[in-house]
């Protein structure tokens, strides 16, 4: 499988303030970087509060446009900063699973809030960059679904959607090997106008050790753990800005697998994924160990989809 880290996007905004107090108080600078494979973005906020120890937020919006379908699949992040002995921050959100297919060629832009009590804000944006190019991973491809495990979702901008897979070794006869995988989820949906369309979660790609002779679920079976989830992302505003996304035919998921050695086994594989909002649990990121939410059964604990043998 190839590797290709793209060069990281300095994009180092300087931010006029809206206000003189917001110009006296503090600075915002953004950058984002991509990196091939696993397929994933990181922010980077940085800049002065001149108050030292002073922690505000810093709401920040990455844009992606596809050269190849004019689609924009838009992300918003709060991360939170604290000004150090001598007022200065510098943050940094790595791995964050990339909403847009890395094997496209991209546009990135960006834009960077530092709020201050009182409503002042300091803000900037950058537009420019072009990303992405990566070579696609190898392997075989199969995809299983729409499967519509989860039942009628109206889907939020905004809303955490995860999904996660597991897989096993048809029969037990098998060296031991290495299953690299990388996924997607796909999520169609239908507007209030009647138009339609869909939106990409990307699982990213993940290594899974299996012994030999090994015919357990991997990297679990237990849908109510969180290794049983892959990645996450936001919902975009598909159908406009606050506008809900009505998705009543389920999800697809899509995987290029390969294994190292290549033991000539073949796999079962099935999928799952998760919308708490949609369920009224909250808008809770399965992935996130640190939320006490996501152990709950009725929150994370999503249902697995009919079992598919890969090609």
């Amino acid at each position: 499988m190839l590797y290709r880290s793209l060069s990281v996007l300095a994009v180092a905004i300087g931010l006029l303030a809206m206000s003189a107090i917001a110009a006296s108080a503090g600075t915002v600078n953004i950058s984002v970087g991509t990196q091939c494979l696993p397929c994933t973005y990181s922010i980077t906020v940085f800049g002065e509060i001149h108050q030292p120890g002073t922690t505000l937020t810093v709401h920040t919006t990455v844009h992606f446009t596809s050269q190849s379908t004019g689609i924009v699949t838009t992300v918003d992040r709060d991360i939170s900063v604290t000004g150090d002995a001598n007022g200065q921050y510098n943050v940094t959100v790595p791995d964050i699973p990339s909403p847009v297919d890395c094997t496209d060629t991209f546009d990135v832009s960006a834009e960077a809030m530092l709020m201050f009590p009182g409503g002042f804000i300091a803000s900037g944006s950058f537009t420019g960059a072009t990303l992405g190019g990566c070579s696609p991973p190898q392997g075989k491809t199969f995809s299983i679904g729409p499967s519509s495990m989860e039942g009628h979702l109206l889907i939020r901008p905004g809303d955490w959607i995860s999904g996660g897979y597991s897989f096993k070794f048809v029969n037990g006869g098998h060296a031991a090997s290495t299953v690299t995988v990388s996924s997607t989820l796909t999520l169609p949906f239908r507007c209030a106008d009647g138009t339609t369309g869909q939106f990409v979660i990307n699982l990213g790609t993940h290594d899974y050790f299996v012994p030999a002779g090994n015919t357990d679920w991997q990297p679990t079976g237990d849908a109510n753990s969180v290794l049983s989830w892959a990645g996450s992302g936001l919902a975009p505003a598909g159908c406009g800005p606050g506008n809900i996304m009505d998705n009543s035919k389920g999800a697809i998921f899509e995987a290029t697998v390969s294994q190292n050695p290549d033991t000539g086994s073949l796999l079962n594989w099935r999928f799952k994924y998760r919308d708490p909002n949609a369920k009224g649990k909250g808008n809770v990121n399965c992935l996130d160990t640190t939320d006490p939410r996501r152990n709950k059964a009725d929150v994370c604990g999503a249902s697995w989809s009919e079992t598919v043998r890969d090609p």
